[in-house]
């Protein structure tokens, strides 16, 4: 069944309204800082050349969005330490970041939630790289460092996807190109 558009003034699923059926502020302001959290995945992703299958901000049981990542089946960073597994090991820690950076960069402070799940996936594949604590601290740090400048240096296009998902709720490795590069460039991309 296909995903109704959803654009900010209009009812998203799980979001509260008043009684004349208007979104309240606080609701809508969780849903933009959502948007931003999982753009920043979003373009993290692309910038990085990491797919996957699609972007969401339709609340689940465990979360108010997420990113469906398309892992490859070479990546198995509890087996392999080649150089390519710990490429994407590295990919995904500053995607993880990218979230939070995002939304804290559109919040103009720290978020309050969203970012827990993603800091424990960041500490777990760093884990898979090996080391003492003070190297893996280290490691982690040097990809905060490369996500706040992901974030920083591609926030035009963070913020064009989080439009996107505030209008569609859902958008694809496909549509965040769309959206985040002019049509001759994205079609160049197919």
């Amino acid at each position: 069944e296909p995903v109704p558009a959803t654009p900010p003034e209009v009812r998203a699923p799980g979001e509260a309204r008043d009684e004349g059926g208007v979104m309240r502020t606080r609701e809508l302001q969780r849903l933009k800082e959502t948007a931003h959290h999982e753009a920043g995945h979003a373009v993290a992703s692309w910038w990085l050349g990491v797919k996957f299958k699609y972007v969401t901000v339709a609340p689940a049981a465990d979360s108010l969005g997420h990113l469906k990542p398309r892992y490859p089946k070479w990546f198995q960073p509890d087996a392999d330490s080649s150089d390519r597994v710990r490429l994407h090991i590295e990919q995904d820690i500053i995607i993880g970041f990218a979230g939070q950076l995002a939304q804290a960069k559109f919040r103009g402070e720290r978020p309050r939630y969203g970012m827990h799940g993603d800091n424990r996936q960041a500490v777990d594949m760093a884990s898979y790289r090996g080391g003492s604590t003070k190297t893996t601290e280290a490691y982690l740090r040097y990809c905060w460092c490369a996500s706040e400048d992901l974030v920083s240096m591609r926030w035009r296009e963070i913020q064009a996807v989080a439009d996107a998902l505030l209008e569609r709720q859902t958008i694809s490795y496909k549509e965040v190109i769309e959206v985040t590069l002019p049509l001759p460039i994205a079609r160049k991309g197919e």
